[in-house]
């Protein structure tokens, strides 16, 4: 369904400003509604609440300054009775304009899998996206955070004027691949900027590329080969766009027999997948699939030695690590990705400890993982680590809080007794996790006293979750011999 034109209207008015210009919800459409068995079944996951998805289109500053109207999938936790947290999940890299959240592609699923958790949740298709005009500034920090912040203005004006919609003061912040890059960038934006509007309770970015210009340009161009090289043609097509200083022609950056299909791709005749497999073909002919091998001999000595030239400092701009977060922030990785060196993540949390961070930390949550096979131990992660803080209201109850059972002994030897607080009719799951969000044991239990075997978890802390029903907690728990 659509809503009227005049709540449409209305919350035109009611918009709030980033950058200057007015943030107005311009439509939003009803997609489809799903259910918590759905979810679980689908994505392996013990989802909390039904919930319903729809797609938003609302106004956002392009690369030039001037209003655009972009898109982006919103899911509601469908409990009109509830309170819940705001959620900004961003999107990795797309195949092509339609490959995004709000056509339920482009990662949406993940962005699906916490609203069942308990979180309304934004996930921006971001510019040169979805609905928003031009090329797609891919990996550029200051429209990711734009984009998604904006969004989450609309969503928060819209949800003042939707009485099923009720949402508390938390903010939470997480994205994989280029979406963990673009959910730091969102990150510090807000507090270094916006911390009067918003203020992130959490964030963990999962396996992005914080380091442009250092980690990930040695990892993409050195002489190992490397199966992504349309990548390397997004961004620097990206940043022509953004910065408009990168080139005059094309052949500056690229060698002519590359640069008919760059064309191809800039003019949207064929998609990201495409572009990489032509790219691969003709670089069989150069050596093998080695990225710096369709470069201009000249380019490619200044971006290998990390040299001088406005392609190296549009690299450098889009680093979205030299800071020092206040916020609670995890950054999961795996170190066997093939797309996103881990050390993205590891460079990140030791500069932002050198920085003064309050509590950011890094965490390997499988280390055989490739960059698809990553996806799911670091998601595991991320709603772990979330859950320590996430405070949802349904009805009178407060449901994801730490009152809702008891856990003893604390500190443990070799066995927890779980004492829940009310009857329990049915099953739920209880698992435990390292204290950086990795699963370490998982059992499903039913009763109301169940005991928990830890004699083989090593000594230290970690954190305790129970989930069943609406009913959700997490304690910590130390382990001592």
């Amino acid at each position: 369904m659509k809503y009227s034109f005049t709540k449409i209207l209305c919350l035109f008015f009611l918009g709030l400003s980033f950058n200057g210009f007015t943030q107005n919800v311009v439509e939003v459409t009803f997609i489809e509604s799903r259910t918590k068995e759905a979810l679980s079944s689908e994505f392996g996951v013990d989802a909390q609440f039904d919930v319903k998805l729809y797609k938003m289109l609302y106004e956002t500053p392009d690369l030039q300054g001037n209003l655009d109207t972009a898109s982006g999938l919103f899911i509601v936790p469908d409990d009109p009775t509830g309170t819940f947290p705001l959620l900004c999940y961003h999107h990795g890299t797309v195949n092509d304009r339609n490959d995004v959240p709000s056509l339920l592609e482009g990662g949406a699923e993940l962005a699906i899998i916490f609203g069942g958790m308990g979180y309304v949740t934004a996930a921006p298709d971001y510019l040169g996206l979805g609905t928003a005009r031009g090329i797609h500034p891919y990996v550029h920090a200051d429209s990711e955070a734009s984009a998604s912040i904006d969004m989450m203005y609309a969503m928060r004006a819209y949800a003042e004027n939707d009485e099923d919609i009720t949402l508390n003061d938390q903010v939470f912040l997480s994205g994989y691949s280029q979406g963990g890059h673009a959910a730091m960038a969102t990150h510090r934006k807000i507090e270094q900027d916006l911390s009067a509007d918003f203020t992130v309770t959490a964030a963990a970015p999962m396996s992005g590329p914080y380091s442009i210009s250092q980690e990930m340009r040695k990892f993409t161009t050195g002489d190992d080969p490397y199966l992504f090289c349309a990548y390397l043609v997004s961004l620097v097509l990206s940043y022509e766009a953004a910065y408009g200083n990168i080139y005059t022609d094309l052949e500056e950056i690229f060698k002519p027999q590359f640069v008919d299909d760059i064309v191809r791709f800039e003019n949207e005749e064929i998609n990201l997948f495409s572009l990489n497999s032509q790219i691969i073909f003709k670089l069989s002919f150069l050596g093998g699939p080695i990225p710096k091998l369709m470069l201009q001999d000249s380019i490619r000595e200044i971006v290998v030695n990390d040299g001088e030239h406005p392609l190296m400092d549009a690299l450098r701009d889009n680093d979205v690590f030299d800071w020092a977060p206040t916020a609670p922030t995890r950054l999961f990785y795996c170190t066997a990705d093939d797309q996103v060196t881990f050390r993205n993540s590891v460079v990140a949390d030791s500069v932002m400890n050198v920085n003064g961070a309050a509590d950011v930390d890094s965490e390997d949550v499988d280390s055989g993982a490739n960059h698809g096979g990553c996806v799911d131990p670091a998601t595991t992660a991320a709603i772990a680590f979330f859950a320590q803080f996430q405070e949802v209201t349904v009805g009178t109850n407060e449901v994801f809080t730490q009152d809702l059972f008891e856990v003893y002994p604390n500190p443990a030897n070799d066995v927890l007794t779980i004492e829940m607080e009310t009857e329990r009719t049915g099953g739920f799951t209880v698992n435990l996790f390292d204290v950086y969000g990795k699963l370490i044991k998982s059992e499903i239990a039913a009763g109301n006293v169940v005991t928990f075997d830890v004699e083989e978890v090593p000594n230290g802390m970690y954190l305790l979750s129970v989930n069943g029903g609406t009913v959700r907690g997490v304690e910590k728990i130390n382990i001592q011999r």
